[in-house]
């Protein structure tokens, strides 16, 4: 599947409403700082990478471009509570750990194909989740998924480059008012 059809499911099924394209665009405001607030530098690398896997630099730009770790950053330091911090975190440890027992290294070190072996098996793990009826919500992989599909449809990059968003007249504004 590639992102066009990503997007066209997520409109037909009104997986992004407004209100959370609104924080999307929010959270991609409060970004610009550049700094990590939830994340360790090993942690982002880790979300940067797996981002990117999930939507690669093709003839539009990828996640890495579109800001998506900086914003997943940003959702787990303002949105999240620290039990979904937590989960989150402890899924990028688990990550790690895999690609150790089957590679003897950290998930960033192993090769592409290494890497898409990794999140294969961690899909088909979400899938059997969402076969057997079982609450996908506290999900790691689930979680990341959703969060870089937001992270990149709500970016500049994505409303421009992805889905051609334009203002006439106008430039790109992230959070726009609807009274003015």
């Amino acid at each position: 599947m590639n992102r066009r059809e990503v997007l066209l499911l997520l409109a037909g099924t009104g997986a992004i409403p407004d209100p959370l394209l609104a924080i999307g665009r929010t959270v991609h405001k409060r970004v610009r700082a550049g700094t990590l607030r939830a994340l360790n530098a090993h942690q982002n690398e880790t979300v940067a990478t797996i981002a990117e896997l999930i939507i690669p630099k093709t003839d539009t730009p990828g996640a890495r471009e579109a800001g998506v770790p900086a914003f997943i950053d940003v959702m787990l330091a303002d949105w999240a509570d620290d039990d979904h911090r937590q989960q989150f975190t402890a899924g990028l440890a688990n990550v790690d750990e895999r690609a150790r027992g089957l590679f003897a290294k950290d998930f960033v070190a192993c090769s592409e194909a290494q890497q898409t072996q990794i999140l294969t098996d961690l899909d088909a793990e979400l899938a059997r989740l969402r076969d057997t009826n079982n609450d996908t919500s506290k999900n790691f992989f689930h979680d990341l998924k959703w969060l870089t599909l937001m992270g990149y449809y709500t970016s500049e990059v994505g409303a421009t480059a992805e889905q051609h968003y334009r203002v006439v007249p106008g430039r790109y504004e992230p959070c726009y008012p609807l009274d003015q």
